[in-house]
């Protein structure tokens, strides 16, 4: 018997018994869609993040007040902030690398005004006035502010596309005011269009100088500061003459320095984590499947008891049997390894049209991935394979004789 004949034979059987067999199938279906679905979100994800980290550049710092180290030490141990506008005057002045720094405020959820518009912005930054270079953030109309408006504290702003929306009408704001706290600023420009990363609106943002932050606000803290270095190559380098600048300025190390090399290796290594566990998960499934294969096949072989014993006293070899058994039980983790595919598939690509509906942006991105739809493919055949052996095995151990005079 050639495998063509297996394989109608094993086709003919498994359309005998549809329910069945597609109850038999069900769990290789969920084990298959649960890997290639995972892997596609914690791939999106990845992706999402990484292209966020990397629209800053390799170059991009973050000074952060506290040691992170500290954070669960005894009382008193970890500063919550001493982070100054000092720091930023010192920290270029000091540079053996031509860094260009650049103070943040920000606080969450501030009520904005415009004549009897309001709404709750949820990003008020105050920023230097080299935020749009350190932070590849530019302005699409008008301008960002200066030094000088930074030094005199002046009262202006730039505003996201949010804001425009909500409280403009989407026409242009430069030129016209807007109230913060009560305080009248003017509108000199308009940040350009970042859209939405993980759920938050990035375009419902005011940026105003930082010490008109301080002042409106009443905060003289700093949350962090963000440090750019001309050429990328002399990232770490600069990393280190800041940190010993710091220290030079603090009692001990109260801040975190992080890049967004670092960042990015930090998540690399928690998604490859995620992978293997979520991979782990997903294989609890298709190992359950397989043990439901091996039940019906020891039931089948109970069944065909009779159909194994006819075979064999035609001339039909153990090695036929075994062949068409195995066959049948690879048939099955195929069939549903290639269901358990195009149902992830089919929810892949409803997915990000459904994001922007319900959303207004893909949060997260999600696309097949052609390596999680091979393995997904080659682990439900192995399935077979593996959880059909000992069925078929036993089926062509059977002695005819026995098999003949079977009820």
């Amino acid at each position: 018997m050639n495998f063509s004949e297996s394989f109608y034979i094993s086709l003919r059987n498994l359309r005998t018994n549809k329910v069945r067999s597609f109850l038999t199938m069900l769990g290789i279906i969920i084990g298959v869609m649960s890997i290639v679905l995972l892997i596609s979100i914690i791939s999106g994800t990845q992706a999402k993040i990484e292209g966020e980290i990397n629209s800053m550049g390799s170059n991009v710092l973050q000074l952060v007040p506290g040691n992170s180290d500290e954070m669960h030490g005894p009382p008193g141990t970890f500063t919550v902030n001493k982070l100054k506008l000092s720091h930023v005057d010192m920290l270029e002045a000091k540079s053996s690398y031509a860094i260009k720094a650049c103070p943040i405020y920000l606080t969450m959820g501030t009520t904005v005004k415009y004549k009897r518009k309001s709404r709750n912005t949820t990003v008020i930054a105050g920023t230097g006035s080299s935020f749009p270079y350190v932070r590849n953030w530019n302005v699409s109309e008008g301008t960002y502010f200066r030094d000088e408006d930074v030094k005199a504290s002046r009262k202006v702003c730039a505003v996201g596309d949010t804001i425009v929306r909500d409280l403009y009408g989407g026409s242009s704001p430069i030129g016209k005011e807007i109230y913060v706290n009560g305080k009248k600023l003017l509108i000199i420009g308009v940040t350009e269009k970042k859209g939405k990363t993980f759920g938050q609106d990035s375009d419902d943002i005011l940026a105003m100088p930082i010490t008109t932050a301080q002042e409106i606000l009443g905060s003289s803290t700093i949350n962090q500061i963000i440090i750019k270095v001309p050429d990328p190559k002399n990232t770490a380098k600069a990393m280190n003459e800041i940190k010993r600048q710091m220290l030079a300025q603090m009692d001990k190390e109260d801040f975190s320095l992080n890049s967004q090399s670092e960042l990015l290796k930090t998540f690399g290594s928690f998604a490859a984590i995620l992978n293997v566990v979520m991979g782990c998960v997903a294989s609890i499934s298709l190992f359950v499947g397989g043990i439901g294969i091996m039940n019906i096949m020891l039931v089948t072989v109970k069944e065909r008891t009779r159909e194994i014993g006819i075979r064999k006293a035609v001339g039909a070899k153990s090695r036929d049997i075994l062949v068409q058994f195995i066959t049948e039980a690879v048939f099955l983790a195929i069939t549903g390894g290639v269901i358990g595919i195009v149902l992830a598939v089919s929810i892949i690509n409803a997915a990000n049209p459904l994001q922007k509906v319900i959303l207004d942006s893909v949060v997260v991105p999600l696309k097949a991935n052609t390596t999680s739809i091979i393995i997904a493919f080659v682990f439900s055949s192995l399935v077979g394979i593996f959880f059909g052996t000992y069925p078929a095995v036993k089926a062509a151990k059977t002695d005819p004789i026995i098999a003949l005079r079977y009820e």
